[in-house]
This record gives structure tokens, C-alpha cells and sequence, in this order.
């Protein structure tokens, strides 16, 4: 018994002196690793300003996403951590919009991206404004003669003969890339600051692709898409409500069961609409008859991706025939302006393509807006014989080309990255000349090269 009991003290002793030794080094390897994490201090990788709590509960813990987002990063390691350069920059509108501009990034007006709404700005413009923590465009050239076109429209320039003429609505081509969508928001933001009725739909493309909700339409073949033309409806009132306030309808129209009087405005008209998504179709239709016909408020009618407006949708119908764009009733009501077949009598009609989706560029408009080069038939038999098919290459609107980037302007748009911590590479003419030239002075490639690393 004694025996037993002398052993079993001990192994309590064993364990006790056992769990000191762990105590003791535990305590060693704590005091260690403070030791050496004040020493690493100034290379703490860590250490990320994302992460550090803020004070006020834990509901001020979140950071907004989005193109105003602010990432606080005062006291982060200047190692792995660059604060973006606040440029200053001037905002697009109707004073700013001139030549002393030309070469410069412009900030487009908060209220106009907030017109578009969220989520809705063309290709790629949404990532680039979030990198560039600000929504920023280039003012080129073209752009300042875009502007000076919209002024010609709009203004009191238009004589008696030219007014007899049907105005052409206009459409910007070029290489994917080329900054086609950029150049047509810029000019609706110009349009939209200047007092204008603008129509902006930044893609079509939704139109056409079956991601949003159809129906046959109830008197007539077409189809009805009541929610998109909603959105459309809700777009041009938020970028040009004091402009439709100053057009009276001018008569009685009638929508569905509802008469607006003729001292009602545009504003009541497509307020009516948006409240009422059963008839935003023939609000819409009306909106466009009656601001096409008046002089009083210039018009901006602009459709990117514009294509899509002659080429087979996603949609079907109950036979599950593929419906042509032609049988919805939101790009019938486009379609004649950009066929010749309506216009505007104060303002502009103009359209930007797109070749992201091959599926909605129709074969045939991609001929005759990029024809193949054509030896001309010097043999007049040979050239009236009708069996020696020639491309087609008429169009019945206005083609006006986006040209590569100039040198000056590759130089601004690299300038600009620079400043904005895009790229950390020094910016000097040679490699502007580099990238350049390799991009073939298309403002995309450019990007790529810069911000490509593997």
C-alpha cells in the first residue's frame, strides 16, 4: 500500500514539473513573437486598412462598393499600399465641351451616370471608372466635333433649304475598342447638360437577347417588352425632366383608358408611363411623335449598340420561329429614324455599333459598313452584266468613322494612368511610341499592354 501510494505521488510530480516546462515555454515563444513582430513592424504585410475596424458599432465596419468608394489608408505600409493622385478635373457639359479641352480627361456629371442607373453603363466603362476611382473620359478630337455637330442640330444655324432636306441620323463605327460607347456618352452628356430631350440607351443589347420579359403583343404581331421600355421611360425623365416640363403635348392624347389634356407636358406624359407599365409602349410612341415634331426643345436620340436594331433576336415566337429585332415593338419604334423614314425637326439621331456579340452584327450591315476593297470594272459589258453581284455598300444614315488615337492623344491617356496609379511605369515618349504603335493607336489595346503583367 505504501508502495502504491509513493508512485502514484510520484507521477503527480512528473506531470506537475511537466506542465511547468510547458507553461515556461509557451510564455518564451509569446514574449519571442512580440519581440520580432516589433522588430517586422515596418514590413507588416498584414496590416491591411480593409480590415482595420472602424469606430461606431459594427455597422460602420463595411466599405461602399461602387465608383465612389474610398479606401482609407493612413497609416498603411507605403511598401504595398499607393493612395490614388486626386486629380482635378473639369466636368462635361455644354462650357466645357470646346477646344481648350481637347487632349484632357473629363469627369462625366454624377447626375447623368445616376440617370443611366447602376450597372447600366456601356462595355467596359463601368470596371474602367472603378479603377480609375472616378468616371473619367478623354476629350479627343472627334469628340469636340461630335459636340459641334450636335450644336449645328440644335441650333439656329439650320437655313430654309437645309430644313427642307430630311435630316440623316448618324451612326459611329470602328474597331472594337475604338471608344465608340465613350464617345456617344460623352456627347449625351454634353446633350443632357446643354437642356436637351435625350433618349440614351446605353445597349440594346438587352433589347434583343432574351434576358428580359416578352409577350405577343395583344392588337397588331409585334411583341411587347413592357419592363425594358419602363426603364427607358424612367431613364429619359431622370436625364432631361425640366426639358420635357418646358413641351406642352399640345393636343389631347390618348393612352389606354387615360386622356392627357393639351396643356399637360412630356413630363406628365412619361410620368404616366413609368407608372403605368402596360402602356410604357404607347407613352413611348408617343413620347418620339410628338418630340420629334417640335422645334421648341432640341431632341438627342442614342442607341449604342445600334446594330442590334436588324438582326435576329434571341426571342421566338409561339411557333418557335426566331423573331427578327423588327417584330418588337421598342425597336419598331426606333427603326424608322435610323432608316430614313422619321426624323427630328431640332436635334440629332445617332447610334454607335458594337462587334462584341457577332450574333447581333447582321452579316450584311457588317459589309456595308466595313466593304471589301473593289477593283472597278473598266469593261462596260462586264460591268452591266447583272450576274457580277457587287457588294452592297449604301446605308441609309450617315457612317462617321472613330480613327485610332492620335500620338497626342496615346500620350494624354497614358498620362492619365499614370496619375491614377494605373500603371507606376514612368511615362515617357518612347514608350508612348511603343505602345502605341503595337496597339495600332486603338485606346483598348493600349490599355491591355499597359496593365498586362504575364
Amino acid at each position: 500500500m505504501i508502495a502504491g501510494t509513493l508512485g502514484i505521488s510520484r507521477s503527480a510530480a512528473t506531470a506537475s514539473r511537466r506542465m511547468a516546462i510547458a507553461q515556461s515555454t509557451v510564455v518564451r515563444s509569446l514574449k519571442t513573437s512580440a519581440a520580432l513582430a516589433q522588430k517586422k513592424q515596418g514590413a507588416d504585410r498584414t496590416q491591411s486598412t480593409a480590415f482595420i475596424k472602424k469606430e461606431g458599432g459594427s455597422n460602420s465596419k463595411k466599405l461602399r462598393s461602387g465608383t465612389a468608394t474610398a479606401v482609407n489608408t493612413v497609416g498603411a505600409n507605403p511598401e504595398y499600399y499607393v493612395s490614388n493622385v486626386q486629380t482635378n478635373l473639369r466636368t462635361l457639359d455644354e462650357s466645357t465641351a470646346n477646344d481648350a479641352h481637347i487632349n484632357k480627361f473629363m469627369e462625366i456629371d454624377g447626375a447623368f451616370l445616376d440617370g443611366i442607373g447602376k450597372g447600366h453603363l456601356p462595355g467596359v466603362l463601368e470596371a474602367d471608372f472603378k479603377l480609375f476611382g472616378r468616371p473619367a473620359l478623354l476629350y479627343r478630337k472627334l469628340t469636340q466635333q461630335l459636340v459641334d455637330q450636335l450644336a449645328k442640330h440644335a441650333g439656329a444655324e439650320a437655313t430654309a433649304a437645309a430644313a427642307a432636306v430630311p435630316k440623316r441620323a448618324s451612326v459611329i463605327d470602328g474597331k472594337n475598342g475604338a471608344g465608340k460607347s465613350a464617345e456617344l456618352m460623352k456627347l449625351a452628356s454634353v446633350a443632357a447638360a446643354s437642356g436637351h430631350i435625350v433618349i440614351y440607351a446605353s445597349s440594346t443589347v438587352s433589347w434583343v437577347n432574351s434576358s428580359r420579359p416578352y409577350a405577343p403583343a395583344n392588337d397588331s404581331d409585334l411583341f411587347v417588352q413592357h419592363e425594358v421600355t419602363m426603364d427607358l421611360l424612367r431613364s429619359v425623365a431622370s436625364l432631361s425632366k425640366e426639358a420635357l416640363g418646358k413641351v406642352p403635348l399640345g393636343k389631347s392624347v390618348v393612352v389606354g383608358k387615360k386622356t392627357l389634356a393639351a396643356d399637360k407636358t412630356l413630363a406628365d406624359l412619361v410620368e404616366f408611363g413609368i407608372h403605368t407599365p402596360s402602356l410604357a409602349h404607347d407613352v413611348l410612341e408617343n413620347l418620339l411623335a410628338i418630340a420629334s415634331a417640335q422645334k421648341q426643345v432640341p431632341v438627342l436620340i442614342a442607341l449604342d449598340s445600334v446594330n442590334t436594331l436588324w438582326c435576329a433576336t434571341s426571342y421566338t415566337d409561339q411557333q418557335d420561329v426566331v423573331l427578327p429585332a423588327s417584330r418588337l415593338r421598342l425597336v419598331n419604334a426606333f427603326l424608322p429614324f435610323f432608316e430614313g423614314k422619321a426624323a427630328v425637326a431640332s436635334g440629332w439621331v445617332v447610334g454607335a455599333t458594337s462587334y462584341v456579340e457577332p450574333r447581333f452584327m447582321p452579316k450584311d450591315l457588317r459589309l456595308k459598313l466595313n466593304p471589301p476593297p473593289m477593283v472597278p470594272l473598266a469593261n462596260a459589258d462586264v460591268a452591266s452584266d447583272p450576274s457580277i453581284a457587287r457588294p452592297a455598300s449604301e446605308v441609309p444614315f450617315e457612317v462617321i468613322k472613330v480613327d485610332r488615337l492620335s500620338a497626342d492623344e496615346a500620350q494624354a491617356l497614358m498620362l492619365f494612368y499614370h496619375k491614377t496609379s494605373v500603371i507606376s511605369t514612368p511615362v515617357t515618349n518612347a514608350l508612348v511610341a511603343k505602345k502605341w504603335v503595337f496597339a495600332d493607336g486603338n485606346p483598348r489595346e493600349i490599355f491591355k499592354s499597359v496593365t498586362t503583367y504575364f
